[in-house]
């Protein structure tokens, strides 16, 4: 049986004892993206995490998959589906990202693992959708999920169609973010009631949480600011104070490329943003004059005093920007590239050999606990493999034989006979053992 970890990628280091969630045994049925963020998280902090993928595939192209092991099985075997269940039934939690009732038909749902949950195990199941409802069995992504939170009607230019931030809303945030305090508060809470619990979290609902604010402000009018954000109407989106119409909220262009970000709210921060711009450029751009702080909350000059913010922000290149405004209480910084951030947008910073070499720079686990802090991972500024390279991809199966042991399956016969039938798989198949068609 093989040892190997994967082509250029370092070897599994023994888990810190001393990490937060140390001892904590984690099976995770492989997916993509929330699911795995998921897991990595709890790996990052100690956690033993095993991720379930399908067998007769040679490639799961999840990018959040350090700090695992990768156990191929087939549900749809008698002897991987004992296998599973004799695997979730040592775990202390399992991370399942299927849609509404999945894991039911293969009988590996939370009713199958009744008496584990009493005994300690914490099923969380991870859903697009909410689990009730005309959406809870149709296809969907974050765009999707957003869409029926409601926040999505909130986001974008005034003017304009609605605008996804990408996939960070719905899929980490009110999805990995949420379900990972799920798991968190159940821990918790069986140290006290010694059983476990199922944590079931959605996206559309955990969108709808993790923007509370943005929601509860839409109702309100600030009385220096006026309304603060958009109430999901066309007439009102892009037009408040932090949704992009403010013009001392906002990004603007410099001389020769690049962008400032520009968030002064308050007024003694505000002040100070236009004592900088005035004493670095003492004669406005043409068609402009240097604003007073006392109109900064008047919203007939808001047009004006954003093309004065365009105007004078495109004299001088970004870097000459950054040199005055650093150490400032302008609230205005630069707009950093992914590989600038790493140079110098976060501590510790990445080598600028890293980063001129394409090399994939990891972001650092967080928050950080002082005395227990997570494992930097290989990849990452100042972590424990740096300059090895990242732990990106995970082979399906590359865990196999080590997890067979640890099941109590040491007879070779027996395991030839699980790769022989297609119950399980990986990159150690005994030679000349060829799988079954299930």
């Amino acid at each position: 049986m093989s040892s190997s970890h994967g082509g250029g990628m370092p070897p599994k280091p023994v888990t810190n004892p001393n990490l937060p969630l140390s001892g904590i045994k984690v099976v995770e049925f492989s997916g993509l993206a929330p699911g795995p963020f998921v897991g990595m998280v709890l790996a990052d902090f100690g956690a033993d995490v095993i991720r379930i993928d399908k067998t007769a595939t040679g490639l799961n192209p999840d990018s959040l998959c350090r700090g695992k092991r990768s156990f191929a099985v087939s549900p749809k075997s008698a002897d991987g589906h004992a296998l599973i269940s004799q695997l979730v039934r040592s775990a202390d939690v399992v991370i399942d990202p299927f849609r509404p009732g999945v894991l039911e038909r293969l009988g590996l749902g939370p009713q199958d693992f009744d008496k584990e949950i009493k005994k300690g195990l914490i099923f969380a199941r991870l859903t697009g959708f909410q689990r009730t409802g005309p959406y809870a069995q149709m296809a969907g992504h974050d765009i999707n999920y957003i869409a029926l939170s409601g926040v999505l009607s909130m986001l974008g230019q005034a003017g304009g169609k609605p605008q996804p931030p990408s996939n960070l809303l719905g899929d980490f945030a009110g999805g990995s973010m949420i379900c990972l305090l799920g798991i968190l508060l159940a821990l918790v809470e069986r140290a006290r009631s010694s059983q476990g619990q199922v944590v079931e979290a959605d996206m559309v609902t955990g969108a709808r949480y993790v923007s509370s604010f943005v929601l509860l402000s839409s109702y309100l009018s600030h009385p220096s600011w006026g309304a603060i954000h958009a109430d999901g109407t066309d007439e009102t989106r892009g037009s408040n104070t932090l949704d992009g119409g403010a013009p001392w909220y906002g990004v603007y262009a410099c001389k020769e490329g690049g962008y400032m970000s520009v968030g002064a709210i308050e007024p003694h921060f505000y002040k100070e943003l236009l004592d900088i711009l005035r004493k670095v450029v003492p004669t406005a751009p043409e068609g402009t004059q240097h604003p007073s702080a006392s109109t900064q909350h008047d919203r007939e000059t808001w047009p004006e005093l954003r093309r004065y913010f365009e105007a004078i922000f495109a004299q001088l290149p970004r870097s000459e920007w950054e040199r005055h405004f650093v150490r400032t209480d302008a609230c205005t910084v630069p707009v950093l590239t992914r590989d600038e951030a790493a140079l110098s947008g976060v501590l510790p910073a990445a080598s600028a050999e890293s980063v001129s070499d394409g090399n994939p720079v990891i972001p650092a686990p967080a928050p950080r606990l002082t005395r227990t802090p997570a494992r930097p991972p290989a990849g990452s500024a100042g972590g424990e493999w740096e300059g090895e390279s990242a732990e990106m991809l995970l082979t399906p199966g590359e865990h196999t034989d080590d997890i067979l042991l640890e099941l109590g399956i040491s007879d070779s016969r027996k395991r030839i006979e699980l790769y022989a039938a297609g119950a399980i798989d990986g990159p150690d198949r005994p030679e000349g053992v060829t799988k079954a068609k299930l």
